[in-house]
């Protein structure tokens, strides 16, 4: 642990340190120069990168904090470890001004124990833009390639990067709260080119022209330049996203199931409806598999496909099955599963209810339930005269017989069910009807 004085140092050491060189400033070309920053951590470069024009000499100023003499540096691709003295480098007062220097080279301007850090490119155009259509990972990504797309710079380690570029295309965007894809967006990125003159970045999901914007120019004052490729990208890459729905149930009588994060199901019959939404003409389907390897069961054998797009279904026997939207081209694929877990079956019937005495608590026969999935279920009096009959588990009897409430008493239940998981019940019971004192009419 750092003792408090020792972190208060540190801290306002960091601080100074952030005002010395907040304090100092660099001016390229007489500010016609293009600069980025890099990160300095691992750059080294605390002044940043320039770019400059290729047809103009180079100079640049520094302005320090201090008068104190400074020396000027150049570095190639090895970095500051081969640094190079430039004689004949003019200050005055905390201002040192050089002109004549080369490009595409770095610098480093010593001054006491401070140490100022830059790259100067020669400014390349770009001539020509193309899509590399033998690049490995076009499933994922895509490559564009051309001349004057990749401009380097040094860091004071060695290591070779290069200034950003930007890329306009037009792609396919999930919108999350619509729960859609919008289509033809308009999408800009930075991307890092490679040094052969590459450039990686995650593949359009439609047909689109590709554009390199070239910035670089207007800070000498030219206009922007924008060069695209010669012909339409088509994608390789699947756009491939489904919305899941499963339909939910009211009946205050059926048996909650508890379901996994992530999965549905639950008590039969799960009703449920899949949306595909998948990019271009790839072709696309659902399948439906069991499997002992669970979702990502990279061989299932799939025991049903259906080509809709928007595809309804009920599930009625227990146990896991698996859904797969699986969409393909001649290249590439793309799978999304979703579990469904249909629980056992149950059912049981009460003895004993009230209707009309008080409203809204026990007055209503139901049985308690759980996937059951066909239901019979007459009722008769002890004469064996039907009151009532039903075939919804989740409907039930309100004691009532062509419109009046029966009296009290004993009646009796049949009932014929299949459950989920292919067991059959046949139930028969009593059932004890307590009102109090009788009022038969509604």
């Amino acid at each position: 642990m750092l003792s408090m004085k020792k972190l208060i140092f540190i801290i306002v050491s960091f601080l100074f340190s952030i005002t010395i060189y907040s304090q100092t400033s660099l001016l390229v070309n007489g500010g016609k120069s293009y600069r980025y920053q890099p990160n300095v951590s691992t750059t080294g470069l605390n002044m940043g990168c320039y770019v400059v024009q290729n047809d103009m000499p180079l100079s640049f100023t520094f302005t320090s904090n201090s008068n104190e003499p400074m020396n000027l540096y150049r570095f190639y691709d090895y970095g500051s470890s081969q640094k190079q003295q430039i004689i004949g480098v003019t200050q005055q007062g905390n201002l040192l001004t050089y002109t004549g220097g080369e490009k595409d080279c770095g610098y480093i301007i010593e001054q006491g124990s401070a140490t100022y850090n830059f790259w100067i490119s020669a400014y390349k155009p770009i001539t020509s833009l193309e899509c590399d259509y033998s690049y490995s990972n076009m499933c994922d990504n895509v490559r564009i390639m051309g001349d004057g797309v990749t401009i380097e710079y040094r860091t004071i380690y060695g290591s070779v990067s290069s200034f950003p570029r930007k890329v306009k295309y037009y792609t396919w965007v999930w919108n999350e709260t619509e729960e859609m894809p919008e289509t033809s967006v308009e999408k800009e990125i930075e991307v890092t080119p490679s040094s052969d003159n590459k450039i990686v970045f995650e593949s359009p999901y439609e047909t689109t022209i590709i554009t390199l914007i070239d910035e670089i120019p207007k800070a000498w004052g030219e206009k922007e330049r924008e060069v695209s490729i010669s012909e339409e990208f088509v994608p390789k890459a699947i756009f491939a996203e489904a919305v899941v729905t499963q339909t939910e149930r009211e009946a205050t009588n059926e048996v909650e199931v508890d379901t996994e994060a992530g999965s549905y199901g639950g008590s039969a019959p799960v009703d449920m409806t899949f949306e595909a939404y998948v990019n271009e003409d790839n072709y696309f389907c659902w399948q439906f598999f069991k499997s002992a390897n669970g979702p990502d069961d990279p061989t299932p054998v799939i025991y049903a496909t259906y080509l809709d797009q928007t595809l309804e279904y009920t599930f009625k026997d227990a146990g896991i099955t698996y859904v797969r939207l699986h969409a393909e081209n001649e290249t590439c694929s793309k799978d999304i599963t979703f579990t469904i877990n249909v629980s056992e079956s149950f059912i049981d019937a009460p003895n004993v209810f009230s209707p009309g005495v008080s409203p809204g608590v026990n007055d209503e026969w139901k049985v308690a339930y759980k996937s059951i999935v066909e239901f019979k279920c007459a009722i008769f009096d002890r004469w064996g005269v039907k009151m009532f009959d039903f075939n919804d588990p989740a409907s039930g009897w309100d004691g009532k017989y062509r419109g009046k409430y029966v009296p009290s008493g004993v009646y009796f239940y049949v009932i014929q069910a299949k459950g989920s998981d292919g067991k059959k019940y046949e139930l028969k019971g009593h059932i004890n009807i307590l009102r109090g004192k009788e009022t038969y009419e509604e």
